[in-house]
Parts: structure tokens; C-alpha cells; sequence
């Protein structure tokens, strides 16, 4: 009888560590694979988000669209005698206007805002309007000022379609958004952006559109 319960016995402590072990494994796989996750969205973040060095260009580019400052960095780098002119992507007069009010305000000069020749409606447009004011201008750089997500594909698009142009392309991304390689998928809008430039950068590659 005693036999019998101290085999009861350990066989109890037995099935306790079994299930003790059972449950530290579990959770340390759900950590693994939370690390994992978590390090894999950071890296999409990481990729989708790019940005050159700061330096000396003929015009600060700003894409039309998006959130934050976007004429912040142009403001600072015509402060700092980087860049002397600033272009803006043709989209409605309204935001024609108020950019070009803003960036006034900032201490470009009237004659040194320009708006490109072609209403644009994608990257793309964007892309082909600027190489052909540019050009015209006889431009050999320029910076161009997107939000964060957009701002690999903004740097792809523009350096093929402006591959033989011989002039030099930079991407900085807008200051002050809340886009994040480590924090962006805590929001929804997140999610749907990071999607969409994954999409539009694919269909890119297949269609040039």
C-alpha cells in the first residue's frame, strides 16, 4: 500500500513538471514567435521607408499629397544655401497656392517656386513631369521630399524613369510623420499604406504605371 501511494506520488510531481515544462515551452515559443513577427514588421517598415544624405541640390522637390511638413526640409536646406529652388507637382491650384504661400513664408523667393508643367496623378506622372521640367531647367539634382512609406518606390520610380537624364535623384522623407519602421503597425492606416506600396510597387515592375 505505501508502495503504491508513493508511486501515486511521484507520479503527480512527474505529471506537474511535465506540465510546468509544457507551459514554459509554450510561452517561450509564443515569445519566438511574437520576436519574430515583431522583427519581421520592423524590417518591412525598414525597407519601405528610405533616405539619402542631405546635400547640395539645384531644387527640393515636394510630391504632391500626404501628411507632415513636407516643405520643412526644403525650407531648412534653402536656409542652410542648399537648395535654391523648389518645385511642386502640379495638382489643384488650391494646393498649388497654398504651397506656394507656405513656402514663401519660409523664404523662397517668388521666382524660385515653380509648379510642373503636367498635372500629374500618380508617381509615375510625377516622375515623367519632373525629368521634363528638369530638364528644361537644365538641372543636374534634386531632392525629392515624400512621406516616409512612400519613399522607396518614390526613389525606384524616379531613378529608372529619370535613368538617362544624368540627373542625380535624392529621397528624404517628410518631417514629422507618424509612419515609423517600428511602430507602424500598431495603426491601420499602417497596415493599408505598407499594403499599398508593396501593391503599387509590383505593379509598377509589371506595367510601368
Amino acid at each position: 500500500m505505501k508502495n503504491k501511494s508513493q508511486d501515486l506520488g511521484n507520479y503527480n510531481i512527474t505529471n506537474r513538471e511535465r506540465l510546468f515544462k509544457g507551459f514554459i515551452l509554450g510561452f517561450l515559443g509564443i515569445l519566438l514567435f511574437g520576436l519574430i513577427l515583431y522583427l519581421g514588421l520592423v524590417s518591412i517598415g525598414a525597407v519601405l521607408i528610405v533616405a539619402d544624405p542631405i546635400t547640395q541640390v539645384d531644387a527640393v522637390v515636394v510630391l504632391s499629397g500626404g501628411d507632415g511638413d513636407r516643405l520643412a526640409l526644403a525650407i531648412d536646406m534653402h536656409k542652410r544655401g542648399l537648395a535654391p529652388s523648389l518645385v511642386i507637382t502640379d495638382t489643384t491650384r488650391g494646393a498649388n497656392r497654398l504651397l506656394k504661400n507656405e513656402a514663401e513664408a519660409g523664404g523662397f523667393p517668388e521666382d524660385e517656386i515653380y509648379v510642373t508643367d503636367m498635372q500629374v496623378g500618380s508617381t509615375v506622372d510625377e516622375a515623367r513631369a519632373v525629368r521634363s521640367f528638369a530638364q528644361d531647367q537644365g538641372w543636374d539634382s534634386l531632392m525629392i521630399v515624400t512621406d516616409p512609406f512612400h519613399s522607396f518606390r518614390t526613389r525606384f520610380i524616379f531613378r529608372r524613369e529619370l535613368r538617362n537624364s544624368d540627373i542625380d535623384i535624392y529621397i528624404r522623407p517628410v518631417v514629422g510623420h507618424w509612419f515609423r519602421s517600428s511602430t507602424w503597425f500598431f495603426r491601420l492606416e499602417g497596415w493599408r499604406f505598407a499594403f499599398l506600396e508593396i501593391v503599387k510597387f509590383f505593379s509598377y515592375l509589371l506595367f510601368r504605371r
